[in-house]
């Protein structure tokens, strides 16, 4: 079996059309796409113009009559070649509508996928810690899950060399970060887009993601169940931007014996 995993925030401020035409361009007849920043329109329009067959975070929590903006911006994922069997939220996160967690029947079998978006910005330092302990703990105790992908805002500083990666002090100099990221994992799967390189000899510095000042950042992550066997991932950064997203869409097809 064979199948396609994309990663994306398409920004809350995007032209929905250009979205939905790009991803359209890139899935194959097995994919799972999962989404960040996506609003109740955004969502419908996607919905009704890409595929009815989705998830999405607010619907399972919808925000609060006098909640802002934050709580606005869901995770939304789409299948093709499948059906979503089951979604529901992370309830022990800070923020349980920047989760999704999706059952996908895909031929003949059960794909456990996770997709979260990361609490970003210095107001969160704290509950973005708080975050990612809440996060590591539901994937290490599912030692099932087949993909995460996620927004993180993070690593700080990216390597090939999993301990030389520095993560941002959230009141916790990087500690929780780092067992998401690092080399201090604490689950299972493993970072498809530095496994490709590592294979390929490919830079790892051409995965990125996003930008900040001048810095080019890699934020934007998948990872796999080692059943998995990653056989090809790109980042689309110019061609996201071109779409009216700020942050690259992320792709990576595996394939699998078991």
């Amino acid at each position: 079996m064979q199948i396609r995993i994309i990663q994306w925030n398409i920004s809350f401020m995007s032209k929905i059309p250009k979205i939905v035409e790009f991803i359209r361009k890139n899935i194959t007849e097995n994919c799972i796409v999962n989404l960040q920043e996506v609003t109740d329109d955004s969502f419908n329009f996607i919905k009704e113009n890409l595929s009815d067959n989705a998830a999405f975070s607010l619907i399972h929590r919808p925000p609060g009559r006098f909640e802002g903006k934050n709580r606005k911006m869901g995770v939304a994922t789409l299948c093709f070649g499948g059906s979503i069997e089951k979604s529901s939220l992370l309830n022990e996160s800070v923020f349980p509508d920047r989760t999704l967690i999706t059952e996908v029947s895909m031929d003949k079998r059960i794909i456990n996928n996770f997709a979260f978006h990361s609490l970003t910005g210095c107001d969160y330092k704290k509950a973005k810690s708080s975050n990612f302990a809440s996060i590591v703990s539901f994937l290490n105790s599912n030692e099932k899950i087949d993909f995460f992908s996620c927004d993180a805002n993070e690593p700080n500083a990216d390597s090939i060399n999993d301990e030389q990666m520095t993560f941002y002090d959230n009141q916790d100099k990087g500690k929780n970060a780092q067992m998401l990221f690092g080399d201090n994992k604490a689950h299972c799967l493993t970072d498809s887009y530095k496994q490709y390189v590592r294979k390929t000899g490919e830079e790892l510095s051409d995965g990125f993601t996003f930008i900040t000042g001048k810095t080019k950042r890699r934020y934007d992550h998948i990872y796999h169940n080692q059943i998995w066997e990653v056989i090809n991932a790109k980042s689309l950064y110019k061609e996201s931007l071109e779409a009216s997203s700020d942050h690259a869409m992320v792709i990576c097809d595996y394939t699998t014996n078991n």
